[in-house]
């Protein structure tokens, strides 16, 4: 008796009707599989990866390298690391790069892609590493490095 007032009243629930989310899903899975998708993004996240290690080291800069290939990430591991930071966005947009410290391959990127990124990357090493030399990274920046944790609130 309850449930037959049921079939004469409308009963909905969240995206009831949405069916384009899971066909869009299928469809990326099938793709992503067609095409082996899972492998060119880690070749081209350890192209990423490699070069930051080897620039790093011909401009004698420490850095930390972390995450997998395909969502990888680095960090100075200086006092001013996050000035350094700010100072590699802001060298890497003049080189028309909107770039930070982390990289997340994509199925698009190619290997000249990342050629033409590393280049950048080594130039902009190349400064940050002569003015962390010379105790100018600071002066360098246009704005003010990011603070870490809740710091910029305190």
């Amino acid at each position: 008796m309850f449930m037959d007032a049921a079939q004469k009243t409308f009963i909905s629930s969240t995206m009831w009707t949405e069916r384009i989310g899971p066909a869009a899903a299928l469809a990326t899975i099938k793709k992503h599989r067609s095409l082996d998708a899972g492998k060119h993004l880690v070749s081209i996240g350890k192209l990423v990866q490699e070069g930051w290690a080897r620039l790093a080291k011909d401009h004698g800069l420490k850095v930390h390298i972390g995450g997998i290939p395909p969502l990888s990430h680095f960090a100075f591991e200086y006092k001013n690391g996050l000035a350094m930071k700010a100072l590699f966005v802001q060298l890497m947009l003049e080189k028309g790069f909107l770039a930070s410290t982390s990289f997340y391959s994509m199925y698009a990127h190619q290997t000249h892609h990342v050629e033409s990124y590393l280049q950048a990357v080594d130039e902009a090493f190349g400064v940050i590493s002569e003015a962390s030399e010379t105790g100018e990274v600071e002066h360098k920046l246009k704005g003010k490095p990011a603070m870490a944790g809740f710091k910029r609130i305190t």
